[in-house]
């Protein structure tokens, strides 16, 4: 699968350089159409794990990172670190958009309301602690 800016995907070593480059240059946030490719492409969870990674470094989120981050939180044929992380990920793009107290509205509003109904349902335990720190975050 090849992806505009980072290549083949299954040559990941060098998407892992490119993000790494990215961020280090700050320009994350120019490049969230790529991380949101990275979270729906299924064929590499290195890639999947890197772009959760780096999404917690971003200044203005995208929307549609969010809601592909908490579709990773939610998909319970993941296995637990990734939507652990994914939470982690969720929780840092939301404490620096809305550290002024501010309500959190709209994809950022949807994301605590997902946590909060994973909490309410039977999940394993590491999750629902992932998930209380996360939205602990927030507050």
């Amino acid at each position: 699968m090849e992806c505009k800016r980072l290549g083949n995907l299954e040559q990941w070593g060098s998407v892992l350089e490119q993000l790494d480059e990215w961020k280090r240059a700050g320009q994350l946030d120019r490049h969230q159409a790529d991380l949101l490719w990275l979270l729906r492409f299924r064929g590499n969870w290195r890639l999947r794990e890197a772009a959760l990674e780096m999404m917690a470094s971003l200044k203005a989120p995208d929307p549609e990172l969010i809601r592909e981050a908490c579709n990773i939180l939610t998909d319970e044929n993941l296995y637990q670190e990734v939507r652990i992380l994914a939470a982690e990920s969720v929780a840092a793009m939301l404490s620096s958009e809305g550290g002024s107290g501010a309500p959190l509205v709209g994809p950022a509003g949807k994301a605590r309301e997902c946590m909060h109904a994973l909490l309410g349902s039977p999940q394993p335990p590491v999750l629902h602690l992932a998930l209380r720190r996360a939205l602990s975050q927030l507050q």
